[in-house]
């Protein structure tokens, strides 16, 4: 926890970047640059990185804020190159608005701050000069020049190398990164050759263990979307049919942001969701919050607020077999029956009947063949009751598996008891077979 003189001292450093910096926009002329600091200053608060140095040295996360290591030249010095990233021709429709959230800041996520701004424009100032040359060029070919640049050094895999958020200069040390690192060095070269490209992410698949990032950017007023730089604009990776023919679903889609120093809900700009409006149990009590299942556990991936008794969330995923929690001091319960919205907006619960019926069931995830029902190995049948509650074990002695008793409208789970690999789904038995959420 910070002390009372950690605080004040970050106070007095915020108060004196603000005095300095402020002061350096005082003439008419000046007006435009001014609101961009003002609009640096008002993120500047909530902006934080690791010590790298003792992160490198013995792997310890200590948090510090970035007024403790920036002055009002550094941000002075970016605010200058954003503008000349804005003069470009490729960025003059761009409104102070969108240059402000995507070409303005000097960080991208919780990477220390670094003086990239100067190194970045200077290494690209030969592909600047070549786009330059050639008329009616757009955002999408300059992302493509860049992706082909950052390609010959960086390498996109699926290990973590760096233990947090790296600025383009580390990453111009590291060599590579995940889908994370890649969607967060890109940004680097982008924005400062005048791209309002964007950091979007999958906080948790729908359908699926792991999560995902990528890139966006506008274009004619349209979302663009690319991996950068491994799949340029108009190709994704983001949603896709995996080994098991399963579509990976997004729950929820979330966009860095500068201002709050983490991350806002763009879902409606992808895909079709709803607002969903459900009535609690007992008195209003903790924090609502949506729930998916990764293979495991069911894992928080969205936040609502409370209506007096009733708990609102927008913009929902359809498709995406979801659980309403009340979560209060680190402890969360089930706020009514797992749920889906339709593709047509109906709401689906996933409320087991009293009337029971036989199943049989063929896999326990439909990812691979190992996921198939094997002769001679151990499995347990569970149904969703504000739990799992075990509808018994049972030794499989065919490809198909029969369980009895089995209520209708339930919410399934089918578990390995001989192994300790846990790739499972939750999944529905409907019109004699299973359906995989």
């Amino acid at each position: 926890m910070p002390t009372v003189q950690d605080k004040s001292s970050e106070i007095e450093a915020l108060d004196e970047i603000n005095t300095d910096l402020l002061s350096r926009y005082q003439a008419p002329a000046d007006s435009m640059r001014r609101k961009a600091a003002e609009y640096l200053l008002d993120g500047l608060p909530r902006q934080w990185h690791y010590d790298t140095d003792i992160l490198e040295e013995t792997g310890v996360k200590k948090k510090v804020m970035d007024v403790e290591v920036i002055d009002a030249d550094y941000l002075a010095e970016n605010i200058e190159y954003a503008f000349r990233a804005w003069e470009l021709p490729w960025a003059r429709d761009v409104s102070f608005e969108d240059f402000c959230r995507y070409l303005l800041p000097y960080k991208m996520g919780n990477e220390a701050p670094e003086r990239w701004r100067s190194a970045v424009w200077d290494e690209y100032a030969s592909l600047r000069e070549a786009a330059l040359a050639e008329p009616e060029m757009r955002p999408s070919e300059v992302c493509r020049r860049v992706d082909a640049v950052v390609n010959t050094w960086y390498t996109v895999h699926y290990n973590d190398n760096y233990p947090t958020d790296a600025g383009y200069l580390k990453a111009k040390e590291l060599r590579g990164g995940t889908c994370a690192g890649s969607s967060l060095m890109i940004l680097y070269p982008l924005r400062a050759l005048g791209v309002c490209a964007t950091y979007e992410c999958v906080p948790h698949w729908g359908n699926r263990s792991s999560s995902h990032a990528w890139n966006a950017l506008y274009e004619n007023g349209q979302l663009i979307q690319f991996n950068g730089p491994e799949l340029d604009p108009g190709r994704t990776k983001e949603e896709f049919i995996g080994v098991g023919r399963m579509l990976r679903k997004r729950p929820k889609v979330l966009r860095r942001d500068y201002l709050s120093a983490g991350k806002v809900d763009v879902t409606m700009e992808y895909i079709p969701t709803a607002d969903l409006d459900i009535r609690g149990r007992g008195e209003k009590s903790g924090t609502p919050g949506l729930m998916v299942f990764d293979n495991e556990r069911w894992c928080s991936v969205a936040e609502g607020t409370w209506r007096g008794r009733r708990a609102e969330f927008t913009a929902v995923a359809r498709g995406v077999a979801f659980l309403p929690v009340v979560s209060e001091n680190g402890r969360g319960s089930a706020l009514c029956w797992p749920l889906l919205v339709e593709r047509n907006g109906r709401l689906k619960l996933f409320r087991p009947s009293l009337w029971r019926r036989t199943v049989r069931l063929t896999a326990k995830y439909p990812e691979d063949e190992s996921n198939y029902i094997i002769p001679g190995v151990h499995y347990e049948l569970f149904y969703w009751r504000n739990g799992w509650v075990s509808l018994g074990a049972q030794e499989a002695s065919d490809t198909v598996l029969v369980c009895h008793r089995v209520p209708k409208g339930a919410l399934l789970l089918l578990r390995d008891l001989d192994s300790d690999k846990r790739r499972e789904r939750i999944f529905a038995y409907e019109n004699d077979k299973q359906v995989w959420y």
